[in-house]
């Protein structure tokens, strides 16, 4: 196998994900497109603007692990994407949106999602499911739903193994 064979999921940051969507980091108290409030024993950040354009639905998807093979993805047309942990770190892994009846296994890439972050995808990236980094891991999605089909479509050159950078999960 070689290393084009392999994509290794990076840290998500607002920089290397902008292509993509947005990233919001609720962990601290520094992202500046969140709102920041705190009481007797607790703070809060919530997102300055609404999550996702579109009154979304909330989901859970229960990912299995890392390292998979990325042969199949789905984009959404009609709606954004939102995706955030529950308690365990997930694997997403992304193609550029397009016109295109399928993406290029060439160009996966996959970004680290810790819980505290959220990725909100824009309409027509194409995605996998997410996977956790150290064992299977459920995570949230909001979209909006019932707005047609998303089918999922094998991925253009063949699959692509997703694995977590070493250190970082279990590496195949």
């Amino acid at each position: 196998m070689t290393a084009t064979d392999t994509v290794l999921a990076q840290p998500v940051t607002a920089t290397n994900f902008s292509r993509y969507g947005k990233v919001y980091d609720l962990t601290g108290d520094a992202d500046p497109k969140a709102i920041w409030t705190a009481g007797d024993g607790w703070h809060d950040g919530f997102t300055k603007t609404p999550l996702i354009d579109g009154r979304g639905h909330l989901g859970v998807t229960r990912g299995g692990s890392a390292p998979w093979h990325c042969s199949a993805m789905e984009r959404h047309p009609q709606t954004e994407e939102a995706i955030f942990c529950l308690a365990q770190a997930v694997i997403l892994a992304v193609a550029p949106a397009s016109d295109g009846a399928a993406p290029h296994r060439d160009d996966i890439e996959a970004f680290v999602v810790m819980p505290g972050q959220v990725v909100v995808m824009k309409r027509n990236v194409w995605h996998d499911a997410c996977r956790g980094v150290s064992g299977p891991a459920p995570y949230y999605w909001m979209a909006v739903c019932g707005l047609g089909e998303s089918p999922w479509v094998p991925v253009s050159g063949g699959s692509k193994l997703v694995q977590a950078v070493p250190g970082e999960g279990p590496i195949a």
